[in-house]
Formats: structure tokens, sequence, C-alpha cells
């Protein structure tokens, strides 16, 4: 990643400097000839107002030693052109300027003639050399006396050119020398954070999901380092969901095994005794149907709830929208359950503000709150009290089921809801429970959107409150 970065970077440098140097330089040139053109204007000028004053003086101009003495002055070469293009006299030239062609059609002379000012920069058609012109009117009282050029030769010019070249070169290299050395700190920066990132993702891909990303750089870095710590701790969650699941998974099978096969280990030995002769007596025969009969029916029930349970969970069980009297499936479970009620000498009181309805599956319902109410009865003492309220509010019913038995001790209520899980497995089994019932419960109450909370406190007994949506 650095290697390329530094490629990428001097590279882009390399190219940038290049092309800034070649634009520097031709600029520069540009900006030079201007400059030399200026200088030629005023040296033109200032030739003009020293041959204008001669004249306004009645002086007689001597053309020869005025262009020999301003050359000598201004170090450049001077001209005097007359109106129709003859030569009047020229620096370099001397006495031999009658022998020059007539300069009517050079450039720089027609642009003077047409706006009072010419330049061009071209070969002398005279001497065989490159030279940079600029020609200037003269006008005295209305009438053009001369023109007059002076002109510098191009290898000036490109001597200056080669200095500009050679100090942008120069330049160029300190630039890139300078910008590589910057180039290796910005990709050491750079390539930093990266690393940071890259050895963190490894660990996390190697399954350590505590690893987390720690730098600020304030840019789209550190937001991608933010977002690979959510993504690990996601993933930890993930993980520790698939762990406790798997858990859950592990125990929940040895738990249905182990339920299944005590009430299966009891019905074989009794059958197989049975077999064995102890039909032939008619007491024993009764009393050995009886057991197998009950332990038959504690499978169903339990074969029963663990379907119950899957159905649920696996999203099978749709919550139909139908209209459910509360007070009417409540009452039919306690008449239900009146044999029990009666035999423990138990009192339920009932308390329903008005006839309440609710929404969705009503054998599911009724199971919920028969598992509930059936807990009570089942864990109230002889001549004990079971409390069921039903409450409404504007958007929800609170129902509440409570009873003054045994109670749970404090240390068991985070895990009353999980399958399987008993307070006290000897009387659970007395009772006949499977150990899903509550498990059941908060499964039905997610069903419907709900939430159930538990209090207790163990030797003054149970309160359960179920909150349902309307």
């Amino acid at each position: 990643m650095k290697r390329k970065i530094l490629t990428l970077s001097i590279s882009l440098i390399l190219i940038s400097v290049m092309i800034t140097s070649y634009l520097s330089f031709h600029l520069n040139m540009d900006s030079l000839v201007d400059q030399k053109q200026g200088e030629l204007l005023s040296y033109c000028k200032l030739i003009n107002k020293a041959i204008e004053e001669d004249l306004q003086h009645g002086l007689i101009i001597d053309y020869g030693y005025y262009a020999e003495t301003f050359s000598e002055q201004i170090g450049e070469r001077v001209t005097f052109v007359k109106a129709d293009g003859a030569i009047l006299a020229d620096s370099l030239m001397g006495e031999d300027y009658v022998n020059m062609d007539n300069h009517k059609n050079r450039e720089e002379i027609q642009k003077a003639l047409e706006k009072g000012f010419g330049a061009s920069n071209r070969s002398s058609s005279t001497l065989g050399k490159e030279f940079l012109y600029v020609a200037v009117n003269l006008v005295d009282n209305g009438e053009l006396v001369l023109i007059t050029r002076v002109a510098m030769e191009i290898d000036r010019l490109d001597m200056m050119g080669d200095f500009l070249k050679d100090a942008a070169l120069k330049s160029a290299a300190v630039g890139i020398a300078i910008a590589i050395i910057l180039s290796i700190i910005f990709a050491f920066w750079l390539t930093r954070p990266i690393k940071t990132l890259v050895e963190h993702a490894r660990k996390i891909s190697g399954g350590d999901y505590t690893s987390r990303v720690a730098f600020q750089t304030e840019d789209e870095l550190q937001e991608l380092g933010e977002t690979l710590n959510e993504m690990a701790e996601k993933l930890h969650l993930a993980v520790e969901e698939m762990e406790k699941a798997e858990n859950i998974r592990r125990e929940f099978v040895a738990n249905v095994t182990h339920e299944l096969k005590t009430p299966l280990t009891s019905i074989t030995g009794f059958v197989e005794t049975l077999q064995d002769g102890a039909d032939e007596n008619p007491q024993i025969r009764k009393k050995f149907l009886d057991i197998i009969a009950v332990e038959t029916a504690r499978l169903k029930r339990l074969i029963n709830d663990i379907l119950a349970i899957s159905d649920i969970e696996s999203g099978r069980e749709v919550n139909t929208d139908t209209d459910i009297n509360v007070k009417e499936v409540i009452e039919e479970i306690i008449n239900f359950l009146e044999p029990v009620i009666v035999k423990k000498s138990i009192t339920v009181k009932t308390h329903y503000p008005y006839e309440i309805y609710i929404g969705g599956n009503r054998d599911r319902f009724k199971q919920m709150m028969l598992n509930l109410i059936e807990n009570a009865v089942k864990y109230s003492n002889e001549n004990g009290m079971i409390k069921i309220d039903v409450q409404k509010t504007e958007e929800m019913i609170n129902i509440m089921v409570e009873d003054n038995g045994i109670g749970i001790a404090k240390e068991h209520l985070p895990r009353l809801f999980e399958r399987f899980y008993r307070v006290d497995k000897s009387r659970s089994q007395k009772v006949g429970g499977t150990g899903l019932g509550l498990a059941i419960v908060k499964h039905i109450v997610a069903l419907f959107d709900g939430d159930i909370k538990v209090e207790s406190e163990e030797g003054k007994g149970t309160k359960f409150t179920v909150r349902l949506p309307i």
C-alpha cells in the first residue's frame, strides 16, 4: 500500500512539476518579450523626443550620427525609416544603409504607419539574424517626419531564456526532492492508520471480536475504524447469541431427552411387569394401568408443549385477528380447574370493570391464561387465595394473576421463563408440570406484542402481570 501511494504520489508530482515548469518557462519568456518590447518602445519615444526638440529649434538632423549615438547609449540597433519606406540611417549598416531594401512592407513599419506603433519578431533580410523590432512614428506639426525603429537581437533573448530555463530546472529539481520527502512522510502518515485497520481486521477475522480501533484522524479512515468497531461489536454479540442459542439448544435436547425418557421408562417398566404375569391380579393390574395412564398423559402434555413452542418460535403460528372476550376465557379456565380449586379449598377472586375484548388468537390466549392460573392453583397452599384482576387503559390491558402460595426465591426469577427450568424439581414433578408452561406463556405474550413481569417473595406468594395492546 505504501509503495503504491509513493509511486502514485511521485508520478503525479513529476507530471505536475514538468507541466508547471513548462508553463512557467513559456509564461516567463512571454513576459520577458513583453518587457523588452516595452523597453524598446521607451527607447523609440526618447529618440523621437530628442529629434523633435532639435527640429523645433531649427537644427539640421544628421540621422546617421543620431542612429550611431543612440545605439551606443542604449546598446541596441537603431534605424530611421521614411514614410515611403526608404532608409534614412541604420546604426549597424553605417554608410551602407543606402543598399538596404525598402522597409515599407515590413510588419512593424506597416503597423506603425497604421496605428503609430508596431512590433514584430522575425529574421532580418539584410543581416540574416533574428531581431525583435519596435517602430514608432515621429509626427511634427501634424506631418509624419519618420519612423524610428529599435531592434534587439533574439540571441540575447535566447540567452535570457536559457537562464530562465536553467533556473526553472533547478527549481523543479529542488521542488521534486522536497515533494518526494513530503510524499514519503505523507505515505507513512496515511498508511499507519490503514495498517492499524488491517491488523484489527485480521484479529477480528481470526475470532478476536474484542479488538477495537482507537485513533483520531477526523476523516473517512476514522469513520472506517468506527464502522469496523461496530462490526466487531455486532459480531461479538452475534457470536455470544449463537453460543447462548447453542447452549440452550443442547440443554433443551438434554432436557427433552430426560423428560421423555422418564415417563417412557415408567410406562415400559409397568408394561413389562404386567406382561410377566402381574395382570392376573386385578388390583395390581388396575394400579399399574392407572400409573401408565398418568405417565401417558404427562408424555402427551410434554409433546404438546414442545410442539406449541416450536410452532411459535418458527413463525408458523399466526396471531389471527379474532375478538377475544377476556372475562369469558378466564371464567372458562376457572370452571375447568374447579375440581382442583375445591379440593384445595382455594378462594378465587376476580375483578373485571366491564366486558373487555382484545384481538388475537383465542386458543393461544386461553393457553397462556390457563398456564398462569393453573400454576397459581398448583403452588397455592390449602385454603389459599388467588386474585385475578383485569384493568384497561387507553392502549393496553393489564391482567394480574396473584397467589399467596409458596413464592419464589429472588435468585430464580431471572431464569423463570426458560424452558425446563424448575425452582423445585421434585415439587414440579409431583404437581405434574412439564417445565415448559412459563416458557410458552412468554412466547404467547410476545405473539401478542405484549410483555410480562413477575414479582415474588419466598413464603408470601407470586404475582404475574401481563400487558397486552388492545
